[in-house]
Formats: structure tokens, sequence, C-alpha cells
């Protein structure tokens, strides 16, 4: 049984203020034509030379400042692997980018809610470490969402991996040298984690470079008897 879970710039004036836009070109416009008029054998032609550059360098600042304006970056990239970085945070490099999914979650009363879900995912602190975002509604319809980072200790050889949930405002340590675990097959990944009375398992089931599957399993009585797929997310690549 299923039940749904709803949800420039006006052109900067031109300005007519020395130091700005074209008021600065016009009136270069004008200096440099006084100087062009017929002048006496033995003329300082440096002068010419002169406005002839300052002439050159406000066209292009005036065509710099015509462009079209940058995007913000934290929307339109997805940052880059350092080079230098552990090959283990490769595991994750898959989620790098925007996802659009569905997720399903089971309800105490043995119905399964439905809800929308975008997962976007960024190359963070210099390409170290892995950051991605949760974005879904919540079942009064407000925004629920929550960002894990992900990282691996070389030195140490340990995965830090840890949840924010801001709209609970809490810290889920997930993985770290003393707890939690990573395991990796092919191109799935399992992260094994412990919270209050839950013992969790959060399978990342990679299809292909544009499809995956997120299940997390929970076990209430230390890893005996396990619910499966109590929240399962499927998601396809937009970015």
């Amino acid at each position: 049984m299923k039940r749904s879970h709803n949800k420039h710039m006006q052109r900067a004036g031109m300005h007519k203020v020395l130091g700005r836009g074209r008021s600065d070109l016009s009136l270069s416009r004008v200096l440099l034509a006084r100087e062009l008029r017929p002048r006496r054998a033995g003329a300082d032609v440096n002068r010419y030379a002169a406005l002839t550059f300052m002439l050159l360098a406000l066209v292009g600042a005036v065509n710099a400042q015509e462009a079209s304006p940058v995007s913000d970056p934290s929307k339109t990239t997805y940052g880059m692997i350092n080079p230098a970085t552990a090959t283990e945070l490769r595991a994750f490099s898959f989620l790098i980018g925007k996802w659009d999914g569905k997720g399903s979650t089971k309800l105490p009363d043995g119905t399964v809610a439905e809800w929308p879900v975008t997962w976007i995912g960024r190359y963070v602190l210099d390409g170290t470490a892995i950051a991605d975002e949760l974005h879904a509604p919540a079942p009064d319809g407000s925004p629920y969402l929550g960002i894990t980072l992900r990282q691996y200790d070389l030195r140490r050889k340990a995965w830090t991996i840890e949840f924010l949930n801001v709209t609970g405002s809490f810290l889920r340590k997930q993985v770290n040298a003393n707890t939690g675990s990573v395991s990796i097959s092919g191109r799935n990944v399992i992260i094994g984690s412990e919270s209050p009375g839950m013992t969790i398992r959060e399978h990342y089931l990679v299809k292909d470079d544009s499809n995956f599957t997120y299940r997390l399993d929970v076990s209430t009585d230390a890893g005996v008897t396990w619910t499966e797929g109590q929240v399962e997310m499927t998601f396809r690549r937009l970015e």
C-alpha cells in the first residue's frame, strides 16, 4: 500500500561619471581627436602613442564590463579530485554531480511513503573530500536537508564520514578510525554504522555512470535480524 508524500541586471546605467563605463571611452575619444589635429613638425609622437594605448585599454575594460555575468560556481560546478589525495576517495566519486530521484520509507503501520529527492555531490577542500547534499520534502511539505562529508586519511588508513541532518539539527558520526566501516565491492559500497539502539547498513548500488540506488537497512538487535530497505532511493543523473 503506497501513500504519496507531497510536496540584470538592469543594464548598469551608463554613468556619466569619470572613471566608469562608456563615459570614459567617450572622453578618451574627445581627447584623442584633439591630439590628432594637425600639429607642427616635431610634435611629440609619444603623446599620440600614449593616448592610443589608453583608448585601447578602455575599450577592453568596457568589453569586460559588458560580458555576461559569471554564474554562482557553487551551483554550476562540482570540483575536481586532488591528484595527491587518497585513491580510496574515488569509491564515492560516482556521487559527483546532480541526481534526481524517488525515495520510499517503510512506516510503522506497514504502509510506504514515497517522495521526490535530489542528491548533489561535489569535491571540496581542494579536492580532498566529497560533500554531498540531500534535498527532499518533509511530511509537512517543508524542506528536509542533509549533507554528508566523506574523506579518507591516508596516514591513519581510515575513513571519516559524517552526516549533518540540517533539518533535525544533529550530527551523525558514521565512520571514523574508532567506529563504523566501509566495504567496497566493484562499484558498490556498503557503510556500516551504529546509532543509539540501532545498527545501520547503507548500500550504494551503482548500476552505471547515470544510475544508482541507495538502500538503508536497520537492525535493533545488534545485527541478528534486519529490516531491509527501511529507506530506499533510486537516482538518475541530471548533470
